[in-house]
């Protein structure tokens, strides 16, 4: 190990898989062109059938292997991995991406200077076309709903510059070690879903800030191993991490404050699944999964209110800025559809 190596932070690579074999060589590959060079990675295995075991102890055996005999959620793996890792930068990434050569160098490189930062956040690009945004920063409304700044947009050059947002998508993140011994790790009980929105509410509450890095880029597939945005998975649980979220992170001023937009946007959101998907029934379960879940998160709104190191008109402004951010995204993406559309039939002329 060279001397400049020993003097580099240790950055442990967290990576959750689930039947993600297919991914994994073009992910792995690509975190061992890295320039900065300490950094170990651990991948967190949820019971998966597809290989994915046996692949990485024959073709990647420097890899650090934590198994599960099932499948436990996002949340429950990357706590594990977060557990076992020895950094003092910790970084998230899913399965199906493939990290710029100078991802982690560039992220160190904010988190080394910028002591007020709890974690960092990078652009994210699409997987197969790297033209379009996957997402720049994980936002989130006053209604409970989060969203992804930037998602779907093209790459204009709009986001190259830095900025501070609220949280960093879980998909591609570096924290701080001493952010989760303050503020605990993700919650196990969201399973997956607005488990890194919670935990950015958390962070900011506590007086953590997060910084937008358009140097750092990462390419992602998205949807990976999950599949579509409203399968019966995806629906129940976003159904009843929304209230989780709700229930533990909004101060009660604002909970007051935002209540009608809260019923508007959680209808809103209802009627999108059963109007598009179909999926009245998931909705319902994990509408009724997070009402029996209430008492427990009822207590963890304890813990955080202890630790709320900032006002709440600070919560509120930030929440704020994160919903204009999305709505602006979303009429950004709506007119380079037009845009497109308009190009399409003049061409058919």
């Amino acid at each position: 190990m060279s001397q400049d190596k020993q003097e580099k932070k240790l950055v442990s690579i967290v990576i959750p898989n689930w039947n993600g074999k297919r991914f994994l060589a073009g992910c792995l590959d690509s975190i061992a062109k890295q320039t900065y060079e300490n950094v170990e990675t651990w991948i967190v295995d949820n019971g998966s059938k597809d290989g994915s075991v046996e692949f990485l102890k024959e073709s990647y055996p420097d890899v650090k292997l934590i198994c599960f005999d099932v499948n436990t959620g996002f949340a429950p793996a990357v706590n594990a991995g977060i557990r076992k890792a020895a950094g003092e930068y910790i970084a998230l990434i899913n399965n199906d991406t493939i990290v710029d050569p100078n991802w982690v160098k560039e992220l160190v490189a904010v988190l080394d200077t910028r002591p007020e930062l709890g974690s960092v956040g990078c652009k994210m690009l699409g997987y197969e076309d790297p033209e379009l945004l996957d997402g720049v920063g994980d936002g989130y409304r006053r209604g409970g709903l989060p969203g992804r700044i930037g998602h779907g947009e093209k790459d204009t050059g709009l986001f190259d510059h830095e900025r501070f947002i609220l949280g960093a998508c879980g998909g591609a993140a570096m924290y701080r070690r001493t952010l989760f011994d303050d503020i605990g790790l993700f919650d196990d009980d969201y399973f997956a879903y607005l488990e890194d929105v919670d935990m950015a509410l958390r962070a900011q509450s506590a007086g953590y800030k997060c910084l937008y890095v358009p140097t750092a880029i990462i390419y992602h597939l998205g949807c990976g191993t999950t599949g579509s945005g409203y399968s019966d998975l995806v629906v129940s649980l976003s159904a009843q991490n929304n209230i989780n979220t709700i229930v533990k992170n909004i101060p009660a001023p604002l909970l007051i404050k935002f209540l009608p937009h809260i019923l508007f946007w959680q209808a809103a959101y209802l009627y999108v699944v059963v109007r598009q998907s179909r999926k009245l029934l998931p909705w319902l379960k994990g509408t009724f999964k997070a009402l029996t879940m209430l008492p427990n998160m009822l207590k963890k709104r304890q813990e955080i209110n202890k630790k709320r190191r900032v006002p709440h008109s600070y919560m509120e402004a930030i929440i704020v800025e994160s919903e204009n951010d999305l709505a602006q995204a979303r009429e950004r993406l709506h007119k380079q559809v037009r845009e497109k559309k308009a190009e399409a039939e003049i061409a058919l002329k």
